[in-house]
């Protein structure tokens, strides 16, 4: 509310509302803000209550784009009108500020530069007061200095002691009790500037006529297609100076007109894309999609893309998708499910760019190695949610295993996936099947949950070396059945020319974990003498603790002989100790 004695100039005004985040900090006010377009400011300047150099500051600010004035330094003009305090009583002064922003809460917002710091830096530049209403639990707070943080209330009648998170519920609750505001849920989102000065685009399907004006094209010439002829100068807006493309007629009066030369930003189109890809081939030329395949395919499962996506492409694509929605094209509400994002990419120390000259070319990469090299190098060098760093050594070792990996099928039989008997294999070829199927586990792991792709690399490679550790054709066979599936999202033309080769692609399909390969008949323990590791021993799981001893002792017969037995440990699935003296 206006004080008394301001009522006359603001023309019978009584109030305005005023806009707030912090309720907690309602006794630490010390001025009220208003937007240079305020109500109030109008209502002074027509009463011829402002000095005409105030009006002309008021006026400049008013001219500045809300954009720049944010990023502005702080600046304000003195209304010499005053409000009183809804709970205290007291007056403080009314500014004009050019931070506040007509079209953000109220346009008028209430000051508290002790727990603000925008508040604080336009307090201390027009050497405003600064009370400080919430301290630190424990100490004082630095009085010259704007405390942000969380804390306990003082000076601030019976909410004084509380927490300032919990007295906020307490204001805001007694406020709506009172009828002297309400809490409400505030958005904002910054304007976006949809039109750009350039070939690439959407040509955005508006006709300039000097009689009808601004007429949109008929929609039967829609959509208006980009002229192939353009010449890219660098300099101006290539539609503006192509010779024939603008010329048109208008679609309302027939005469002479001018189509609009500037496209639509890409992210208008990058904004809706993905529901193209839903789209059945036999309507692409007549409709953008159709609603029932969208219903079908959407929303998508999991999206990655870089960081910058998650702070502008995710947004826009979800207000395209819930605008669609809202207008009946389609029925999902929300674009994606989940979000992967992933690392950037690196060469010699920076990201890699064109502007800084440390591109990879991929099509010679592609040449010389294959897709497939790339693929699993680029997987294999960083989990996709870091950065990864290139390296052509890596892009050769990625070369070689998969070479060893292509010659090595020929140790697997074609045909279907074999019968083993576990327990009548050796002991190699046992270890080499637990490895496959250690890389089976892994690869559902890595797919389902973590997207660890490195890890899945890394447990394929090892099991392609404990199968080169053996010669038994079953194991083999079905160690390739398992490594070709779990690898062909990551190496798919290697692993689909084999797959269709050896097994008729039939195991590229989900595969049984079977726990058997797991189950040890043997447990290598350690065996120290005196705390000090002088060998290791294999012993049968089913073996008895006077078994393992024996077996030790006869192992580190040479530490032990002539000497006293004083402990024998057995610390089951680890280790033997001896102690001797």
């Amino acid at each position: 509310k206006f004080d008394e004695a301001s009522l006359p100039k603001v023309n019978g005004i009584e109030g305005f509302d005023v806009f707030t985040t912090r309720a907690d900090t309602i006794y630490g006010v010390t001025y009220c803000a208003v937007a240079p377009e305020h109500a109030v400011v109008d209502a002074l300047i027509e009463g011829g209550h402002l000095e005409s150099q105030t009006v002309e500051r008021i006026e400049a600010m008013r001219k500045m784009p809300a954009r720049d004035r944010a990023q502005a330094e702080k600046e304000g003009v003195a209304l010499n009108v005053s409000v009183t305090h809804p709970l205290t009583g007291k007056s403080f002064p009314v500014w004009v500020a050019n931070f506040v922003l007509t079209d953000y809460g109220s346009g008028a917002v209430m000051a508290v530069p002790a727990h603000d710091t925008r508040d604080f830096e336009f307090a201390t530049k027009y050497e405003l007061p600064i009370v400080h209403v919430i301290v630190p639990e424990k100490g004082e707070p630095n009085e010259a200095e704007c405390f942000a943080e969380d804390g306990v209330l003082r000076d601030s009648d019976k909410y004084s002691g509380m927490k300032n998170r919990k007295a906020l519920k307490s204001i805001i609750y007694d406020f709506e009790q009172q009828g002297l505001g309400k809490k409400v849920i505030n958005f904002k989102l910054r304007d976006w500037g949809v039109s750009r000065q350039r070939y690439w685009g959407a040509p955005i399907p508006f006709i300039h006529c000097d009689d009808c004006g601004i007429v949109p094209e008929k929609k039967e010439n829609l959509p208006v297609a980009l002229p192939e002829d353009v010449e890219i100068t660098g300099e101006g807006n290539p539609l503006d100076h192509h010779p024939t493309w603008k010329h048109c007629s208008c679609p309302k009066c027939g005469k002479d007109a001018v189509r609009e030369t500037d496209t639509l930003d890409t992210f208008i189109q990058s904004s809706w894309y993905f529901l193209r890809y839903a789209a059945a081939p036999q309507i692409q030329q007549s409709l953008p999609f159709e609603k029932k395949d969208i219903d079908y395919w959407m929303g998508v499962d999991h999206y990655i893309g870089g960081i910058e996506h998650a702070i502008l492409h995710l947004l826009y694509a979800r207000f395209f998708t819930k605008m669609l929605r809202d207008l009946g094209y389609i029925s999902v509400d929300e674009p994606f499910e989940n979000l992967l994002t992933q690392g950037m990419v690196l060469k010699d120390g920076a990201k890699m760019s064109k502007s800084k000259g440390n591109t990879v070319d991929p099509d010679a990469l592609i040449a010389k190695y294959g897709a497939d090299t790339a693929r699993l190098f680029i997987l294999f060098a960083a989990p996709p949610s870091q950065e990864l760093e290139w390296n052509d050594a890596g892009v050769e070792g990625a070369y070689r295993f998969i070479k060893r990996f292509y010659d090595r099928s020929a140790n697997a039989v074609a045909g279907q996936m074999p019968k083993i008997d576990h327990d009548a294999l050796t002991k190699t070829e046992k270890a080499a099947r637990k490895k496959v199927y250690e890389a089976l586990k892994r690869a559902y792991e890595v797919y389902d949950e973590r997207h660890t792709f490195n890890t899945l690399i890394a447990g394929a490679m090892e099991a392609l070396n404990a199968l080169n550790e053996q010669d038994n054709k079953d194991v083999w066979t079905e160690g390739y059945y398992i490594m070709l599936s779990i690898l062909e999202p990551i190496i798919p033309h290697i692993c689909w020319e084999l797959s269709d080769k050896l097994f008729e692609r039939k195991n590229l399909r989900p595969i049984e974990i079977l726990e058997e390969v797991f189950v040890e008949s043997s447990q290598v323990l350690a065996v120290t003498v005196n705390g000090k590791r002088r060998a290791e021993i294999e012993v049968d799981m089913g073996a008895s603790k006077e078994a393992i001893l024996e077996t030790a002792k006869a192992e580190v017969a040479s530490w032990v002989e002539g000497k006293e037995m004083v402990k024998e440990i057995l610390v089951p699935g680890k280790l033997v100790n001896l102690v001797v003296k």
